[in-house]
């Protein structure tokens, strides 16, 4: 495995949008801009990654996107700091995405047929919010009582991309 990074991935293209070394990464995540890190089976491209990282400067954020094998973006996880836990981030946000059956290639969110997205807050209150093509009115519901105990992680470093990049299912309301 091998690591690609630029300003995020490329779904159709299979690489990264405006690609850079790890040297000018390093330098991103001390001084910025944000970046992305994407790791690859093959680092030559054409593939789908594992996942990619969207890193804002020092950690401060990180959004995790997992993808099919048509390279469709099927979930997201958010996380970022919160003044209650320094040198912590806090998963906030959990977004799944659901494509046609059937589907062959490449979609993007806008092809999508549903989805469901997780919005958690520290003092253990939570917000799902759930949208299907071709139905009047999404469904929301509201929770009190969350224990989001588990969401909390260690602030990411350099080249701790795999932590970040691993499927996480954190305990949902109901």
């Amino acid at each position: 495995m091998s690591y690609r990074y630029g300003r995020s991935w490329h779904g159709v293209l299979r690489r990264p949008i405006q690609e850079i070394t790890e040297q000018q990464a390093r330098a991103r995540f001390t001084d910025g801009p944000s970046f992305s890190v994407s790791k690859v089976a093959d680092p030559a491209g054409g593939v789908v990654p594992d996942y990619t990282l969207l890193i804002d400067p020092d950690g401060m954020y990180v959004g995790a996107e997992f993808y099919d094998a048509f390279g469709s973006r099927v979930k997201r996880y958010h996380f970022d700091e919160d003044a209650g836990r320094p040198g912590s981030l806090f998963l906030r946000e959990v977004v799944v995405t659901v494509y046609p059956d059937g589907q062959d290639r490449w979609l993007s969110l806008r092809g999508s047929t549903a989805h469901t997205s997780f919005l958690f807050q520290p003092d253990g209150r939570a917000r799902s919010y759930a949208a299907v093509r071709g139905r009047p009115a999404a469904k929301v519901e509201e929770f009190t009582g969350v224990d989001v105990s588990a969401h909390w992680v260690p602030i990411i470093t350099f080249g701790d991309w795999d932590r970040f990049g691993e499927h996480r299912e954190p305990d949902l309301p109901g």
